[in-house]
């Protein structure tokens, strides 16, 4: 095999290997090692890198007089590296490499038994024969080298006739190529523990390669062994882009550069830089599960990053009054499949609604004749095919806000929403009065239960109650009931709310008026070290907020499919307690033990009752993942649901996808807007999944938090998306 068609095959298995690597497949998975429950960093890698190297053999410095520099040994390395993290700690990885070094020889030092004069004796040593690369230089036999008698034993050898102090000193090239199988092992999780999402790693190796020597100057093909060791240092810039630095030394036969002498190896050292791609996501095994079952086992993921919890059906609740603590029937539901956050909303996602309603505000006002009067920031919206109504206007949201230098009138408007408010959701400051958000709600269940009536003819119009908000001439927000008799028309099923979206930092004051709780809020939602925990503060109302903004935001950026995309919402009560037990009614807690901590004493989630709690609240996706691949389903934060609570909501809701949420209009009495919360949090002392909690829907809490879900659906060509 020449080196081209063995270069050829080897590229193209590392392709195969990748290829094999990002496909897709619905498999079985059995429970893994320990280690491997902990992997949530991407599987495969592969880099690409380059360096320099240097051949250490007899002769390569030289003797005195005559000395190299190491400078003129270097040449080019590079490196293409494939590999797959079989768990936090190891990580087997196989790596090509080659080009030329370069070795020195003084011609005399060795022998060459494949071109003895007497061929291969077994007494090797005692024939210093002729060196394959001087016909190759053109060397005279008679003249540049002879066999002859060089000491008193007058055993007649190979030799240069000029040899002393190295006269006849020449440059060896030899031409490799290597393919090397490494163990690494990463030194950071090994000794502090797994932290997923590490920015540096220090990962030591061991490996074992195949090294081909090519024809070239003199040397015949030859094929060696050699071990390695080495380290790799990298730092991830992204979650799947790395830049590394990394270190090897080979040792290898004594012969692999033709010349058998006074060392027992020789050695080649590496050093190279480079990048790497990570890709491959894992696959997650709970690692509760101490009965060791098998499980079926594959995460499917959104174009927005949610996660689907498959449909199936769940017993609801702990079968125990909590009232009387007597043993209650549970309720048998079926739920549809849905896709769901795999972590609640962080307080850098929320900010970046907050933010984003901030910059619509002072756009609104920078046009607003009344405060900027730039015309500019606002844009006509292209009528549709047939409109002739009025031509409709809307935020110009390529131009930017003048932050740095603007006029007064500029200044003005920027200043009535950025009104420095100690507790704003940045350094600067926002006037929280002034961040409000409208969205529009259609009521889906009344309108089709009317056009149902409709068509049997059983009605032919009916009462409505609708919320609607609008702000009047002198810049006051107007929130009403309206009553009203509809025919059909939509319009008349669409509620308008305008809702004040700025969390509430004073929780954590009002929660717990005799707890030292000022730090929470000064900086729990302000401060960059919060950024990845779960928002609290937040009442169901501006959840229900953010879910309509967050539509918007996918509608507008169009970068997923649209097709059976019906809107982000908060998930009812049957979705959420059948995605924290895994569609599984035996299960307590979202893993597989009814204990709350591992036969380690490492709790499974962050609540009151946990023996390893460091703070009030945790980052979100700090313990493992459930089945489904949804973090903190238990304990951290309680989560709001849209389901409504009354002392008879199980008798009331279906069995079917029970949905008992009702939406209560501004006019209804407080106990009809109440919503039950589910999961438990950092102050409770169970996170028993079938629990629940009940919380006003205009109350935000220091305890709770949400995360959206949206329905699984179908697109115009019948697929499932």
């Amino acid at each position: 095999m020449n080196k081209k068609t063995l270069l050829t095959a080897l590229l193209l298995l590392c392709l195969s290997i990748v290829s094999y690597a990002q496909t897709e497949r619905s498999v079985q998975y059995s429970v893994p090692s320990r280690n491997e429950y902990l992997l949530k960093d991407p599987v495969w890698f592969i880099s690409l890198g380059a360096g320099a190297q240097l051949y250490e053999g007899e002769d390569d410095n030289g003797v005195p007089g005559n000395r190299t520099s190491y400078l003129s040994r270097l040449t080019f390395a590079p490196t293409l590296t494939v590999g797959r993290r079989m768990s936090n700690i190891v990580t087997l990885r196989l790596q090509l490499s080659g080009g030329s070094l370069h070795g020195y020889n003084d011609g005399f030092n060795g022998t060459y038994t494949r071109w003895g004069k007497n061929g291969s004796t077994g007494d090797d040593i005692r024939y210093l024969t002729k060196d394959p690369a001087w016909d190759y230089m053109g060397w005279v036999e008679g003249i540049d080298y002879e066999y002859s008698p060089v000491d008193a034993t007058g055993v007649s050898v190979w030799h240069p006739t000029k040899w002393w102090e190295n006269e006849q000193y020449y440059m060896q090239h030899l031409r490799y190529m290597s393919v090397n199988g490494d163990i690494s092992i990463n030194f950071l999780n090994l000794i502090n523990g797994y932290k997923p999402n590490r920015k540096w790693e220090v990962n030591p190796f061991a490996g074992l390669g195949v090294y081909q020597r090519f024809a070239h100057r003199g040397n015949l093909v030859g094929t060696f062994v050699g071990g390695s060791l080495g380290l790799n240092v990298g730092f991830n810039f992204t979650r799947n882009w790395q830049i590394f630095g990394e270190a090897r030394g080979v040792i290898i036969d004594d012969t692999f550069d033709g010349q058998k002498g006074d060392k027992n190896n020789n050695g080649i050292a590496q050093l190279t830089a480079g990048i790497t791609y990570k890709f491959g996501e894992p696959k997650y095994i709970d690692p509760a599960i101490e009965t060791r079952l098998l499980l079926p086992y594959n995460i499917a993921r959104a174009c927005d990053n949610m996660v689907l919890v498959p449909g199936g059906n769940i017993e609801l609740g702990t079968g125990i009054d909590p009232l009387w603590g007597d043993t209650i029937a549970r309720k048998l539901v079926a739920v549809s499949p849905f896709w769901m956050d795999e972590a609640e909303v962080t307080n850098k996602q929320y900010r970046e609604f907050v933010y984003s309603v901030r910059d619509s505000i002072i756009r609104e006002r920078l046009s607003d004749p009344a405060y900027g009067g730039d015309p500019t920031y606002k844009v006509q919206v292209r009528p549709e095919k047939g409109y002739t109504g009025e031509i409709k206007q809307r935020i110009n949201w390529s131009k930017p806000i003048p932050w740095k230098n603007p006029t007064e009138r500029e200044a003005n408007a920027i200043a009535s929403v950025m009104g420095g408010n100690p507790y704003g959701a940045d350094k600067s400051g926002l006037a929280n009065s002034a961040l409000n958000y409208k969205y529009d709600w259609f009521d889906f269940k009344s309108y089709y239960a009317f056009i149902s009536k409709l068509k049997e003819g059983d009605a032919r119009s009916i009462v409505i109650s609708k919320d609607t908000a609008y702000v009047n001439m002198r810049g006051d927000i107007i929130r009403e009931t309206l009553s009203r008799t509809s025919h059909g028309d939509p319009i008349d099923f669409t509620n308008t709310y305008i809702v004040n979206i700025h969390p509430d930092v004073m929780v954590w004051m009002t929660d717990f008026a005799n707890a030292k709780s000022e730090r929470y809020v000064d900086t729990y939602f302000t401060d960059k070290a919060y950024e990845n925990f779960p928002v609290v503060g937040v009442s169901w109302e501006q959840a229900d907020a953010y879910c309509a903004w967050r539509t918007a935001k996918y509608r507008a950026e169009g970068k997923c499919n649209q097709d059976g995309f019906e809107g982000y919402r908060l998930p009812t009560e049957a979705e959420w307690e059948f995605a924290a037990r895994n569609g599984r009614s035996e299960l307590a807690y979202p893993w597989y033990s009814n204990r709350t901590h591992t036969t380690d004493g490492l709790a499974h989630a962050n609540f009151r009752a946990s023996k390893d709690l460091k703070d009030l609240m945790s980052p979100v996706a700090t313990f493992l993942p459930n089945r489904f691949g949804l973090y903190d389903m238990a304990g951290n934060v309680a989560e709001w649901t849209t389901t409504t609570f009354t002392e008879s909501v199980d008798r009331m809701s279906d069995e079917v996808n029970p949905d008992f949420s009702y939406r209560a209009v501004l006019a209804d009495p407080k106990i009809l807007k109440r919503k039950i919360v589910k999961g438990g949090s950092w102050k409770d002392a169970t996170v028993k999944s079938g629990d629940r909690s009940v919380e006003y829907q205009d109350k935000g809490r220091s305890f709770i938090g949400f995360r959206c879900v949206r329905s699984w659906n179908f697109n115009e060509k019948g697929k499932f998306n």
